[in-house]
């Protein structure tokens, strides 16, 4: 069984540097960071495989449309697997062009339609952002059902309920407001990185919970 796993920088593992390689965050580091982030953490506790897709400052938007390119592209009817979602702010925007995602930013002259990206965000309101995560979530529960293929999802950022859904692990809180309410109710913590993503301690601390529930809820042992 392998888990695959799709999301921002709480899933990517953003911050989770190894400590013998300093300030590297990129090739180098990768191996440490997947074993460290939560998706690492939980398919160790498994005993399973895991392949970590997600990318830093990703919208919901995208993170779907990442899930549907999987299935059309990669997934293979023989894989045994379990599709993990780590859903973010529901304001993160996304831009595809030139075979690339651009995040959580302004269009720009080399992305392309700058006009039109500027009148998309000016424009946007709260409702916008919930239909848009909404639309996300369908799509992505929409395919596993129909390919009967399980789903561990949950709010990394943000605070979007999806009570239509089940399985759906903390629903209307997130896993950024689970370590911050540790921290308040035990000061002797420390689970936050100083860029405000999960530290080693606190993708632990989640996984910990996170396994107990899928134990009980996604996979019957």
């Amino acid at each position: 069984m392998k888990l695959v796993g799709f999301g921002c920088s709480f899933t990517y593992g953003s911050e989770l540097v190894d400590p013998k390689l300093g300030n590297e965050y990129h090739h180098a580091n990768t191996r440490y960071r997947n074993n460290n982030v939560w998706l690492g953490r939980l398919a160790n506790n498994l005993g399973y495989q895991f392949d970590n897709l997600a990318e830093p400052a990703n919208s919901n938007f995208a993170i779907a449309q990442q899930v549907s390119t999987y299935f059309l592209n990669t997934y293979d009817s023989q894989d045994k697997i379990i599709i993990c979602i780590g859903w973010t702010e529901k304001t993160r925007m996304s831009w595809y062009t030139n075979n690339t995602w651009t995040h959580n930013g302004f269009a720009g002259d080399n992305h392309g339609w700058p006009q039109s990206a500027r009148e998309w965000v000016i424009k946007s309101d709260k409702e916008s952002y919930d239909m848009y995560t909404d639309n996300a979530k369908f799509i992505v529960n929409s395919i596993c059902k129909s390919m009967n293929i399980p789903v561990i999802q949950f709010n990394a950022l943000g605070h979007h309920k999806a009570t239509q859904y089940s399985n759906y692990f903390i629903d209307g809180n997130s896993m950024d407001s689970m370590l911050r309410r540790a921290i308040a109710e035990d000061n002797r913590l420390d689970l936050i990185a100083k860029n405000g993503h999960p530290n080693e301690a606190g993708h632990e601390y989640f996984t910990i919970r996170l396994t107990e529930f899928v134990k009980s809820h996604i996979i019957t042992q």
